[in-house]
């Protein structure tokens, strides 16, 4: 996490351990779960697919991605009164917190299979379980402060913006997994410099997760 923030007190800041679970949604997604990591780490797509997620990080629309950037994150529109499907308000940010850290969304791939999603008044995570090679469940929860979840607070409007995020991102990666049976992916396919962090993501997959080929030999 110090990794990706530059800084590991700033993921402590959100206080996520001491966090209530509001709402879990599962998702049975048709797609290798590294698919789905590589989707999460690069913007490419946002402009096209996220027309909510845009509207609210409006440089997402630009196919930034907050992970390229050590320490940095999306900044809200100045019309998004907080992190919702429809830009209203949220829920009051978590005390913790920098100044600098309002109004900002920090995205964090855990290796393997955990992502974080950092705003001012909630924490979302995926967790993944591969079920076969194209196959996987996610997990998401979206995290609240206690008392938030307790006094039973209306949070449709926070969980609506990422579960759109989620199904039209879980679609892209079904429509690409049939792609993946090619001999050119073997390899993870071909990047570009912008994607040094998705090319360090699959340096780790090949240093730390075996292959048939590995496991075969004595």
């Amino acid at each position: 996490m110090a990794e990706r923030l530059g800084d590991a007190d700033s993921v402590e800041r959100y206080g996520v351990a001491g966090l209530a679970l509001g709402r879990r949604i599962s998702y049975d997604v048709k797609a290798n779960w590294k698919l789905i990591v590589e989707n999460f780490m690069e913007c490419y797509h946002c402009a096209t697919i996220h027309p909510e997620l845009t509207e609210v990080l409006p440089e997402f629309a630009d196919g930034l991605a907050a992970q390229y950037f050590v320490g940095h994150g999306a900044e809200f529109a100045e019309e998004a009164r907080g992190f919702t499907v429809d830009g209203s308000e949220g829920f009051d940010r978590f005390a913790g917190i920098a100044d600098e850290q309002d109004r900002r969304y920090y995205a964090i791939t855990v290796r393997p299979q955990v992502f974080l999603n950092l705003v001012p008044d909630h924490v979302i995570m995926h967790r993944m379980f591969p079920l076969a090679p194209d196959r996987t469940l996610v997990e998401c929860d979206w995290l609240y402060a206690p008392e938030v979840v307790a006094s039973e607070r209306d949070l449709s409007k926070s969980v609506e913006l990422f579960h759109r995020v989620n199904s039209q991102d879980f679609d892209a990666c079904e429509r690409t997994q049939p792609a993946m049976d090619s001999r050119a992916y073997r390899d993870g396919g071909v990047l570009v410099p912008s994607e040094h962090h998705i090319g360090a993501f699959h340096r780790w997959v090949t240093d730390h997760v075996p292959t048939p080929e590995a496991e075969e030999c004595p």
